[in-house]
């Protein structure tokens, strides 16, 4: 691991030479840590061409010295402004931060007052550092996708007519974390009914009943990387005509959108190939209101974004989702979704999880 911290560091000192930069300040924790390897929750980076400086106080000293091994560290014994401007005076030229991530009374408070430092946004120098996967960051990424799809295979166990939404992801979050994910990648959705028309629906105390569209969108977290999986179906054996045919669609859709995880294809191409294939259903998009998937890591929703928007171009060893839907408001959603990883010949798909239209299945 020492290693493969190094690496990144003197990655982002080539990075920062090129781009005319004399240092670069880290705020953003996953920035952070996959850097320094420091998790703590609190802690700045100050690097250098020569130096490396983790600034944090007296909660996460010895934390620091443990997992930061290429970091020397700053202890703060007042206050971090007085630390931060000791700091700070040894920076000089033009000086990186991450403008999304430091807040403006941070940047007044801490970085304005500093002399003979010229600020300049650099938020995509570590952040493009963290498109492409090592071989460590794919283990952990594996074995959280593995947890979630464990998690999807208990859903026969749990669901039955009666229970609620938010009972229904209690059981699964409890699961995930006896299996040995350290948290949640990001709070479960389960949704049935017309909730599941809400892209993004917080489970409530609905009831689950024969007969009903439902949606889970879930995922494991692993030595601080994610996973992401949706599995939409219908409760019961008699689904409604229209559907099995939105279903029908969004799968093929989902299969369109895989055909293009291809390196060096633009990543708004990605949600093309999905769109198009929806509106051929007649499905335009006011029934499918959110790109076609995102970059997964450290964070739930990193590079490289698959929107129509998106000026990424795909690389191998990056690890997206690929997530269609449709959604009908006040009658119910369909969202299903890959985890999928890029390699020279295309696409590998991570998740294991069944898919299935009718749950149970016939």
């Amino acid at each position: 691991m020492e290693e493969i911290l190094l690496s990144r560091l003197n990655t982002l000192r080539t990075r920062m030479d090129e781009a005319g930069l004399q240092g670069m300040v880290i705020l953003n924790e996953a920035n952070r840590r996959y850097l320094s390897g420091f998790t703590g929750s609190t802690g700045w980076l100050v690097i250098t061409p020569d130096r490396a400086l983790l600034v944090t106080d007296g909660r996460y000293w010895e934390r620091a010295q443990r997992e930061a091994p290429h970091f020397e560290l700053v202890p703060v014994r007042t206050r971090y402004d007085v630390t931060l401007r000791m700091v700070f005076a040894d920076l000089h030229g033009d000086v990186g931060f991450e403008a999304q991530t430091i807040t403006v009374h941070q940047f007044e408070q801490f970085l304005r007052p500093v002399v003979g430092v010229s600020w300049k946004a650099a938020d995509e120098l570590p952040a493009q550092l963290r498109e492409v996967k090592d071989a460590q960051e794919m283990e952990h990424i594996r074995r959280a996708a593995a947890i979630t799809d464990a998690a999807v295979a208990q859903l026969p166990h749990i669901l039955r007519p009666g229970i609620t939404e938010r009972e229904t992801a209690w059981e699964l979050e409890k699961f995930m974390r006896e299996q040995g994910a350290e948290g949640l990648a990001f709070p479960i959705i389960v949704a049935f009914g017309e909730n599941s028309a809400l892209p993004h629906a917080e489970p409530e105390d609905r009831a689950l009943q024969e007969n009903m569209a439902v949606c889970v969108d879930l995922g494991a977290r692993v030595s601080g990387y994610c996973a992401d999986l949706t599995r939409s179906f219908w409760y019961g054996p008699d689904p409604e005509p229209d559907y099995v045919r939105a279903w029908t669609f969004v799968r093929r859709a989902l299969v369109a959108a895989l055909m293009g995880l291809q390196p060096g294809n633009p990543a708004r191409l990605v949600d093309a190939l999905a769109r198009d294939m929806l509106k051929v259903g007649g499905y335009g998009d006011d029934a499918f209101r959110h790109s076609v998937g995102h970059g997964v890591g450290l964070d739930i929703h990193e590079r490289p974004a698959l929107s129509r928007f998106s000026d990424h171009v795909l690389r191998a060893g990056m690890v997206v989702t690929v997530e269609p839907g449709v959604y009908l408001a006040h009658r119910w959603g369909i969202r299903l979704e890959e985890l999928a990883v890029l390699w020279d010949n295309g696409p590998e798909i991570i998740s294991r999880a069944p898919m299935s239209m009718i749950f149970p299945a016939p």
